[in-house]
């Protein structure tokens, strides 16, 4: 059954209203309302007014449209919560990325050195680049030398890495500029590997109704963690 939240001369009904909790815990109500066409637009709510009875639920959407005549059909969306401002949610993000086969840790066992070299490899004089045992000569590539060498043509591999992402909801807008680009301790329950450390990647906020949902990265280093002289 149709209510009335607000009225002039002409009444505006409330005919549904429906609310949901996102995966993060934010809260949105969607409301319908009919609105005479005397009091549109007039009688619309504004961007960030509250909802008629939760104060901690600021509208965010509107759309709307001629229904039966002398009416119009108003939707509006309120986010923010009707219990308690939600806790942080955490996310582990897995990926590999291709990187030169010189960087691999492991490179003095697989392509060797100058003076020793592994699989075929290739090292050359850095001045001519001509093949060269100096201690200085700089590695090119795996020959081919039949079908013997596996790691003949090779010239990157797929190095693993992940991400970690912290998100958090406050009242109040967020200031400052997160220092990223340095070595940092991730919030959270985050996963830690022997050698390895993490990197204050990224930070972004938006807005959502009566809370602001902020979201902060952090990105997992090589085997040798991130080199503190740069970082």
């Amino acid at each position: 059954m149709a209510s009335s939240y607000k009225g002039t001369t002409n009444v505006v009904n409330q005919i549904s209203e429906r609310f949901e909790t996102d995966r993060f815990g934010v809260d949105s109500i969607e409301m319908t309302v009919e609105i005479p066409d005397a009091k549109f637009p007039s009688d619309i709510l504004g961007e960030l007014q509250a909802h008629p009875t939760f104060s901690s639920m600021l509208l965010t959407r509107r759309t709307g449209q001629r229904g039966k005549p002398g009416w119009w059909t108003v939707n509006y969306v309120f986010e923010g919560f009707l219990f308690s401002s939600p806790s942080s949610t955490y996310e582990l993000t897995t990926s590999l990325s291709q990187e030169p086969i010189q960087t691999h840790p492991d490179f003095a066992t697989i392509g060797g050195t100058p003076a020793s070299p592994q699989n075929s490899s290739i090292f050359v004089d850095p001045d001519t680049g001509f093949i060269s045992a100096k201690s200085n000569a700089i590695w090119k590539e795996f020959a081919f030398k039949g079908t013997a060498n596996e790691k003949a043509g090779i010239e990157s591999y797929l190095a693993p890495g992940c991400e970690w992402r912290e998100t958090k909801f406050q009242t109040s807008r967020p200031t400052g500029i997160r220092d990223i680009g340095t070595i940092e301790n991730p919030a959270g329950p985050n996963p830690t590997l022997s050698g390895r450390n993490w990197l204050a990647w990224g930070e972004t906020y938006i807005r959502r109704g009566y809370v602001y949902q902020v979201t902060s990265t952090w990105k997992l280093s090589g085997r040798n963690g991130w080199d503190t002289d740069i970082y």
